[in-house]
């Protein structure tokens, strides 16, 4: 892809290939349709199916329009607001009413995610759908300030060393899904922490090199919302059920398949996750 710009900020691309897969791989991997990317940036599907095709040269402010709507940044990065999760679970009757609900609301109801009833209030017409939406739309890796580091010990370590240093945490992703309904082996651990800084001096862990490989341990900090409804059990903190969830679906690998999982059972009336645990 070649990008120029000039001084009244209108760009003309000629695609490679780079942008046009970038926008189609965004798009089915947030499960838009082209119609749905097309009523977010404002423009017509025929302008969305064309630019990802490569036949049409977009200008620069499309461009912008198109990645804001299949949630990516000009570097094609994920764009992980925080916010989504918390305005999901609002919807969903759980917690207070984050800041700016209605970003995220009107995003979506233009794509069908939510429908308006004839008074006027939100409804969610497929539960899976919606909250594979608001977790996409906070991928984890890419949350603001998270921080990844070696994972050079096992999940329980960590939360061992949380608890010594008298730190408050939850853990959340695959195991935290596995201790709702398991399905699946855990392989990323995954927490969210008070003080990021704090727990990394506490518990000694070292950054990943620039060049390293292989899956890291997650820490993320805590935002106000995501720590509301953490429960204990054996001494060990999580995240509240639909946090859960929400955060599975901002995962990666077979992580998204275990939130489809957790909902499944939390549906179920008689299930045990949800004798055990409120969402």
């Amino acid at each position: 892809m070649v990008l120029r710009i000039s001084n009244t900020k209108r760009s003309f691309i000629r695609m490679e290939g780079t942008l046009a897969q970038r926008l189609r791989t965004a798009r089915m991997m947030n499960a838009l349709s082209a119609r749905q990317v097309a009523a977010l940036a404002g423009v017509s599907p025929s302008t969305v199916t064309r630019v990802e095709s490569g036949k049409m040269n977009p200008t620069y402010d499309v461009v912008l329009k198109l990645l804001d709507a299949v949630g990516i940044d000009e570097r094609f990065d994920p764009v992980s607001d925080p916010l989504a999760v918390a305005t999901a679970r609002w919807i969903l009757g759980v917690g207070e009413e984050p800041p700016e609900v209605d970003y995220w609301i009107n995003r979506w109801i233009m794509t069908g995610t939510l429908k308006l009833d004839g008074v006027g209030d939100v409804t969610v017409p497929d539960l899976q759908t919606f909250a594979f939406r608001a977790g996409r739309a906070a991928v984890l890796a890419h949350r603001p300030k998270v921080v990844r580091v070696r994972q050079d010990r096992s999940w329980d370590d960590v939360a061992d060393g949380l608890n010594r240093a008298d730190l408050v945490w939850a853990g959340t992703g695959d195991r935290a899904a596995n201790r709702l309904v398991y399905s699946a082996s855990e392989s990323q651990p995954t927490f969210y922490v008070e003080d990021v800084d704090a727990a990394i001096a506490a518990l000694g862990l070292a950054f990943r090199g620039p060049r390293e490989w292989g899956k890291p341990i997650t820490l993320l900090p805590f935002d106000g919302f995501s720590e509301a409804g953490r429960w204990q059990d054996d001494g060990l903190w999580y995240v509240a059920p639909w946090q859960i969830i929400l955060d599975c679906y901002g995962g990666n690998d077979r992580v998204p398949e275990q939130a489809d999982t957790v909902l499944e059972a939390l549906l179920e009336p008689d299930s045990e996750s949800e004798r055990a645990h409120s969402a």
